[in-house]
């Protein structure tokens, strides 16, 4: 059966590698021009991917994982 804390604790772990993802991207683009772009290669297809998961996913469900996401909370941008 599933659990809440077994969620946040997964959650938390995928963020420290997350974090640690953006500072290599930060190094590699900042050692080489052609990095940056090979950069935003990887960072896009793991966006497409991901998302693509959730997407597939909340059909499959029918439950629609991001639909209580305010994106206005998370102050993206």
């Amino acid at each position: 059966m599933a659990d809440l804390q077994d969620l946040k604790e997964k959650v938390s772990a995928i963020s420290k590698e997350l974090r640690e993802a953006v500072d290599l991207s930060i190094e590699l683009r900042r050692q080489s021009p052609k990095d940056k772009s090979e950069v935003i290669v990887v960072w896009e297809l793991f966006l497409k991917d991901f998302f693509g998961y959730v997407k597939q996913r909340s059909k499959e469900a029918k439950d629609n994982l991001l639909s209580g996401v305010s994106w206005t909370r998370l102050k993206f941008f």
